[in-house]
């Protein structure tokens, strides 16, 4: 015979390693996330990985010769800043479904998010460990 609650605490550990799983999966999948953007005149290409890190910088043709330093300069800047926001928009769409609902992924990856928001104050009002201490009674 089990002990009383040993059930609900068996089911908590179980949820708890899947959580785990699933996010080792997850913080794997964002670390392969790339983005390659390319500006008008195909002056530069830039990509762009996971965190906005900036890979690598590339002149695909000879456009950027006829630029001025100012031109250049901000078409780099520009094709830096959309592929940041591409990876941040990849990435909110694949952690979305681990957060809180009605806690905005993008606006975490865009750096405007809320960490505190996501949690209770109080980890005593939190359903599944309210559900947990009250099954043991």
């Amino acid at each position: 015979m089990s002990e009383p609650g040993s059930e609900s605490m068996d089911l908590l550990m179980s949820r708890y390693r899947e959580q785990f799983e699933e996010l080792g999966r997850t913080q794997q999948r964002l670390r392969e996330i790339s983005v390659t953007v390319t500006a008008p005149r195909k002056s530069v290409a830039v990509t762009v990985g996971h965190g906005g890190f900036v890979s690598e910088v590339r002149f695909p043709t000879a456009a950027y010769k006829r630029m001025t330093p100012a031109e250049l300069s901000s078409a780099i800047t520009k094709a830096i800043a959309d592929a940041q926001r591409q990876v941040a928009s990849e990435s909110a769409a694949l952690v979305a479904p681990t957060l809180p609902a009605g806690f905005d992924a993008e606006q975490i990856f865009m750096g405007e998010g809320d960490f505190q928001s996501m949690l209770s104050n109080s980890p005593l009002t939190s359903d599944l460990t309210r559900d947990a201490f009250n099954s043991r009674g």
